[in-house]
């Protein structure tokens, strides 16, 4: 549905408002971000292709607020950090420690009804749930190089932590 597009970035490449909350974030974690590695994703929501999507001015995920959203990933020596930047979805931000953590490639929902996602990614699950299961978020990724080494580099700190030598 997306049309994206990651780039390793460096935390001071972070525009000011997903900085200034991502630091909020990290205080009240007490997580020091120096030497975190980073990368952000552009998130393009088009037009919807459809004869009535293109009638009601729809776009192709007509769920989703924002035209365009961001979303950066930094992976801290011990937590995943994940900030989301939209205009009508303001900035959020969450955090999980590695060793708590699982990845899968692409899109766990669409995985567990066997439809093919054409969405590149991977979902995170270990995030607080409800019902005492965890909870999951798809972390959407360019299908690019720099989109590959996050997810590579992403599953190998999940499986550096839980696996310690």
């Amino acid at each position: 549905m997306y049309r994206r597009s990651t780039r390793a970035i460096s935390l001071t490449d972070l525009p000011a408002s997903m900085s200034d909350h991502l630091a909020r974030h990290a205080a009240e974690r007490q997580l020091e971000l120096g030497g975190a590695r980073a990368w952000i994703t552009r998130s393009e929501n088009p037009p919807g292709t459809g004869l009535l999507a293109r009638a009601l001015g729809r776009r192709a995920n007509p769920v989703d607020p924002d035209a365009e959203h961001h979303t950066a990933v930094l992976l801290h020596s011990t937590h995943l950090v994940v900030v989301t930047q939209g205009e009508k979805r303001g900035v959020s931000a969450l955090s999980l420690p590695l060793a708590q953590a699982s990845v899968t490639r692409g899109s766990a929902i669409a995985a567990k009804f066997g439809v093919a996602s054409e969405d590149s990614g991977i979902t995170v699950s270990g995030f607080p749930g409800e019902a005492g299961r965890p909870g999951t978020y798809f972390v959407g990724l360019g299908a690019d190089a720099s989109g590959a080494e996050c997810a590579a580099a992403i599953e190998a700190a999940i499986v550096a932590a839980k696996n310690p030598r």
